[in-house]
């Protein structure tokens, strides 16, 4: 059993057909699917999906990717609202939230001000005792530095779509982070992503598809959806020196720790 620990699933086109995209992912052995919160008036719709699926978790958070488009007063709205959402609509983990390096460059919204929404973000997981799922992108020497100020997470997180650099492996698992490995490990010149899933200590070790936007290297589509996961596990398994099925069940070990049965 496979636990897609990254998917909008909620998202066009895989949002159009939900039952279409769990069935697929059922057939080979993906069971279990965590959605992230992108911006807050997602949030209801992410509730409703969990509720209508049992095989599907979610996370509450505000991606910084959102934070250009969104008004000042909907930004503090949602952080005084983030722990009571999460627990109305029993999210098993804050997030999706982060550093994104091209939007503090393109829009304004500098890494400071992200450090200021991150930190809210782990306030209130923290305080209910939850997960952070976390996305940097072109940040990753502020992110760690932001995260080792803070100290080891109590409850753990996720550095989601993790690419590398595979030296900074130690240093995030020493903060209790784990490692979403994704589809780019599929890609042939992906070099540096191979290199970092080489080197993840197998306890730390989760798989994500982060669909539909990211998709495995081969797919007609050009759309990802969660029954890819088969395809990363493959790959990982091509990286590493275990066996197919101690990787199966670390990882699954993995994702339940971190989100829960």
């Amino acid at each position: 059993m496979l636990f897609d620990t990254h998917c909008h699933l909620d998202a066009p086109p895989l949002g159009d057909d939900v039952e279409g995209a769990l069935s697929r992912a059922r057939d080979r052995g993906v069971t279990r699917v965590l959605v992230p919160g992108v911006e807050p008036r997602q949030w209801p719709t992410l509730a409703a999906l969990a509720e209508r699926h049992a095989s599907v978790s979610i996370a509450i958070g505000i991606h910084p990717q959102c934070l250009p488009e969104l008004a000042d007063a909907d930004l503090a709205d949602g952080l005084a609202d983030l722990a009571a959402a999460a627990r109305l609509y029993g999210a098993v983990a804050i997030g999706e939230c982060g550093f994104d390096g091209a939007i503090a460059k393109e829009s304004g919204v500098s890494l400071v001000r992200q450090s200021e929404i991150v930190r809210a973000h782990v306030e209130v997981a923290d305080a209910l005792g939850l997960p952070l799922v976390v996305h940097v992108l072109d940040a990753m020497g502020h992110a760690l530095a932001f995260f080792e100020a803070l100290g080891p997470r109590p409850h753990g997180a996720v550095l989601h779509a993790f690419g590398g650099p595979a030296a900074l492996v130690p240093r995030w698992s020493a903060l209790g982070f784990f490692f979403g490995i994704g589809p780019s490990i599929t890609w042939p010149r992906a070099k540096r992503p191979k290199e970092a899933a080489r080197v993840v200590p197998i306890e730390r070790l989760l798989l994500e598809t982060d669909a539909p936007g990211t998709y495995v290297h081969g797919s007609p589509s050009r759309t990802g959806e969660p029954g890819q996961l088969v395809a990363v596990l493959d790959a990982l398994v091509t990286l590493r020196d275990e066996p197919s099925e101690v990787l199966v069940t670390s990882i699954g070990a993995n994702a339940v720790r971190l989100f829960g049965p």
